[in-house]
């Protein structure tokens, strides 16, 4: 069983795309598939991290000017052919996946914003919104596979694995592999105003973040707080957390699944809808935009809701009935098995 992923990391793009298919990769590979990645090479990348986890890595030099470029490029890079194509990219659609229909039998979309055509045989939307099953009525043929909603979550074996063993007090701040606006930097600021509190703190970012020793410099400052970087034992974290202080996205379903509350910062467009409907199912508090964020504020919304465990509790209870323990990529797997054995 062959099967090729196309996906990017940027600083700009972010690390959710490349952490995801890595994922879905090591499933798929534990059922006996061979996965080979093509990705860009840009600034702020994954590549090594593909590489280092023993995937066969196809370089573009980037960013490539349009869909069409893309896939000419990805075409003459390979030297046999797959039965799927997995697309996990906001800038591919239709005309990628078809061209690449020569060299891949099946293909597989995944996808959140709902604002393109695509030609797939299978599309996957792990996030949460009203009227879900419509998002994509005009959007893909007829025959495909619609996996959609946090049942087909993709998340870490760890998920399925980790307990709870949560410490009063202590808070979990990400804010995604790159966090391109540096909240992480403000978080720690307000961390710094809370000195006085009983709060400790661990802290995750990616190795691709471009502030790396800034951040360190300002964690050494504060004796009950640790850093950590490019870490695979993010559930372990998340279950020792009372609180959870970071971005949108994939995170939603990582929080989830470990009944962890989440103040929740949008850093991208496409972070808004999702964000806002679970504040509003009650399964995590919406802070609002990056932009809109100042250290006095996360300060105080962290002291306010440490206060209130009875609340935190509540909105654990909610997030935990999100998503299904399960269910998540072993599911998507089973799907994607499903399609290429016919």
């Amino acid at each position: 069983m062959t099967i090729l992923f196309r996906v990017d990391a940027s600083i700009q793009i972010g690390s959710g795309h490349v952490m995801r298919c890595l994922t879905l990769a090591q499933a798929l590979t534990a059922q006996g598939a061979e996965c080979h990645f093509v990705s860009c090479h840009t600034d702020g990348d994954l590549n090594d991290l593909i590489r280092q986890q023993g995937f066969h890595l196809f370089t573009l030099a980037g960013p490539v000017a349009d869909e069409i470029e893309d896939a000419a490029l990805t075409l003459a890079l390979l030297t046999q052919s797959y039965q799927l194509l997995i697309v996990d990219h906001y800038a591919l659609a239709r005309r990628y996946c078809s061209a690449l229909r020569q060299r891949c039998q099946h293909v597989m979309v995944i996808d959140d914003l709902a604002d393109r055509v695509h030609d797939c045989d299978i599309l996957l939307d792990q996030n949460l919104l009203p009227q879900l099953e419509q998002r994509y009525m005009a959007l893909i043929p007829s025959h495909s596979v619609k996996l959609l909603g946090p049942r087909f979550a993709l998340l870490r074996r760890e998920f399925y694995q980790a307990e709870n063993n949560r410490e009063s007090g202590h808070i979990l701040i990400g804010f995604g592999g790159s966090d391109a606006q540096n909240l992480t930097a403000l978080a720690i600021q307000a961390l710094q105003e809370l000195q006085l509190k009983p709060i400790t703190a661990d802290i995750v970012i990616g190795a691709n973040n471009p502030w790396r020793a800034e951040l360190e410099q300002q964690v050494a400052c504060l004796p009950n707080v640790r850093l950590h970087v490019q870490c695979n034992y993010m559930a372990t974290l998340m279950h020792r957390a009372q609180l959870m202080l970071g971005a949108g996205g994939a995170s939603h379903w990582e929080r989830c699944i470990c009944s962890l509350p989440g103040l929740v910062v949008t850093v991208a467009e496409n972070q808004r809808a999702t964000t806002a409907y679970l504040d509003q199912l009650g399964a995590c508090v919406c802070l609002g935009q990056a932009e809109a964020m100042s250290a006095e504020f996360l300060a105080e919304q962290v002291c306010t809701y440490l206060s209130q465990p009875v609340l935190l509790d509540e909105i654990a209870q909610t997030a935990a009935s999100i998503v299904e323990t399960d269910a998540g990529t072993p599911l998507v797997v089973q799907h994607i098995l499903a399609i290429i054995e016919g």
